[in-house]
């Protein structure tokens, strides 16, 4: 995030992609190299705590 983020917090993470983000368009989210969801092209994350730390990315599950 552009902004440090506060435990307590919600936190939304968005996956766009280069030229187009349809609204049927998925993404798989990883935490730590771990494959953590699954589904749309946005990861909302409650109640933010320390255990939630980590390296965060998104990819196409065909595209990369």
């Amino acid at each position: 995030p552009v902004h440090p983020v506060t435990e307590g917090d919600t936190l939304t993470l968005h996956c766009l992609y280069q030229h187009t983000t349809p609204p049927n368009l998925r993404a798989d989210f990883y935490k730590d190299e771990s494959l953590i969801q699954s589904q749309t092209t946005e990861m909302i994350i409650s109640n933010v705590s320390k255990s939630h730390e980590g390296f965060y990315y998104c990819k196409h599950p065909e595209r990369g």
